[in-house]
């Protein structure tokens, strides 16, 4: 592969990592923060039942997992991963392999399923796949 090409796909998945860091980093953070402030989950249509043979009474707990580790840590990979920090790639794939494990969780625990776990898993998962080409291609 010509440098050009090498270094172009090396930009792609540089620009596709921070667009995604941030989308999960957001959604995460708004989700989170919306469980926190209504344990119930009613606001945001999660009915509290679903939690019956989990070890949660309510959502705050998760809410705040969710929040933190999924959505906080997001963005701050986020923005190591725009400063090119020389960790970014490593970020980049633990924040993958953090959101992957959030939904296998969650498919584990809770006893209906939604579309959007199977797009946060995918996101997940190229996450993880992202790190790792840039990790191994530490050009930019």
């Amino acid at each position: 592969m010509k440098q050009g090409a090498h270094t172009n796909l090396q930009s792609i998945a540089w620009s596709v990592s921070i667009i995604l860091l941030l989308v999960v980093g957001f959604s995460a953070s708004g989700g989170g923060a919306a469980l926190v402030m209504d344990p119930s989950g009613k606001s945001i249509g999660l009915p509290a039942e679903g939690l019956r043979d989990t070890m949660f009474d309510d959502f705050q707990l998760p809410g705040l997992i969710l929040f933190f580790a999924v959505g906080l840590l997001s963005m701050m990979a986020s923005v190591f991963t725009m400063l090119k920090n020389p960790i970014y790639p490593t970020l980049v794939f633990c924040q993958g392999a953090i959101l992957a494990g959030w939904i296998l969780v969650q498919v584990y625990l809770l006893p209906e399923s939604h579309y959007l776990q199977l797009i946060y898993f995918i996101i997940g998962l190229l996450l993880m796949l992202l790190g790792n080409f840039q990790k191994s291609k530490r050009a930019l």
